[in-house]
């Protein structure tokens, strides 16, 4: 397991900006209220206490749009990763622990997915597939697994000829047994570590297509839509790039935070009970 060290600046500044961003937008929804409705009428209007923030060139409250966008981001960047991340974690554990003709494969098909740099072969997949949460998310999944496997393999490779393993091998342990029972908690630790920084880079890579317009429908509010939108406003309206990139800037910077917390932190390993 790991030992949450609470003294940790980084990790605790992870935490109080993801805090901080959900209470402010929390808190003045809760005031003010959500609505995603077209108000065509009210296009461009200025902040008042009917829309805190204004409307954008739909009419819609910005407000809303940022709490939705933001959502939106976070729940594609938490599935994007965890998804990514057992895959990967999976495929790893085969290759380095069986090797041979399995181990070729799966590092072979990693090599060619490398080949490729992510944002474009998610680009190429989503312009393929279509627009859609499931597909962005795919997306972001094929281009996304690799660097889990190669963490988990070279782990395997590290300690699959230790002694405790052996050991556990000559009780006829499963292979199933010793993953999850000494292997896993070994490799959590870095697991965990580079999925929180996955997240920052998969929230990045959706706004980014969301952006390009190839990510999800154009009708819903997203973080890289805002933006995309309001770059034709930038000098009369500058709020609607502003806050959209502020809310996203802090989502990554909080991530990457608590992904470097979570790599200083001292980790108590547990390795597993003793097989009888």
């Amino acid at each position: 397991m790991i030992r949450i060290d609470k003294k940790n600046l980084q990790l605790r500044l992870g935490i109080i900006i993801f805090a901080g961003l959900g209470i402010v937008l929390a808190g003045l929804a809760v005031v003010q209220g959500i609505g995603l409705q077209l108000h065509l009428d009210q296009r461009l209007s200025p902040p008042s206490r009917v829309h805190i923030f204004g409307t954008d060139a739909l009419g819609r409250d910005m407000l809303s749009c940022l709490a939705f966008g933001t959502l939106v981001s976070l729940i594609i960047g938490l599935a994007a990763v965890l998804i990514a991340a057992a895959i990967g974690a999976g495929l790893g554990f085969l290759a380095g622990w069986h090797g041979g003709l399995l181990n070729l494969c799966i590092m072979r098909s990693a090599d060619f997915i490398l080949a490729f740099p992510g944002i474009l072969l998610a680009l190429a997949l989503i312009a393929f597939l279509g627009q859609g949460v499931i597909n962005l998310i795919f997306a972001l999944v094929v281009s996304g697994w690799v660097g889990y496997a190669r963490l988990v393999r070279g782990e395997i490779l590290k300690i699959k000829d230790q002694e405790f393993i052996m050991a556990a091998r000559g009780f006829n342990a499963s292979s199933w047994q010793i993953a999850t029972g000494h292997m896993l908690p070994l490799i959590l630790p870095l697991l965990l570590t580079q999925a929180v920084s996955g997240i920052a880079a998969a929230i990045l890579a959706e706004s980014s297509l969301n952006f390009l317009g190839l990510g999800l429908d154009p009708r819903l509010p997203t973080l890289g839509g805002m933006i995309d939108a309001g770059r034709g406003h930038l000098f009369d309206k500058p709020m609607m790039v502003i806050l959209p990139g502020a809310c996203l800037t802090l989502l990554v910077t909080g991530f990457l935070l608590m992904a470097e917390g979570l790599k200083m932190q001292p980790q108590a390993i547990a390795f597993g009970k003793n097989m009888k």
